[in-house]
């Protein structure tokens, strides 16, 4: 349990920033940059407590599906 719970959160920022402003750029590489730093969250969460880790995947989850919606509406 070395991972602090404000390091996964700022990781799901970071995407969250990505995908906010991926219009303003090239939107198909801003959406796959933004699943990578989601993957490098999820990889994170396993270090996490039980309860703490299922909130992040759960969030991680709903920010992918978003990221596959925006790109079909691109």
């Amino acid at each position: 349990m070395g991972t602090d719970p404000a390091d996964v959160w700022k990781l799901v920022q970071r995407a969250d920033e990505l995908v906010k402003y991926a219009r303003n750029r090239d939107p198909h590489t801003a959406y796959a940059q933004a699943r990578a730093v989601l993957d490098e969250a999820e990889a994170l969460t396993g270090q996490l407590e039980q309860k703490a880790g299922d909130n992040f995947r759960a969030q991680i989850a709903t920010r992918r599906d978003d990221i596959a919606r925006f790109e079909t509406e691109s």
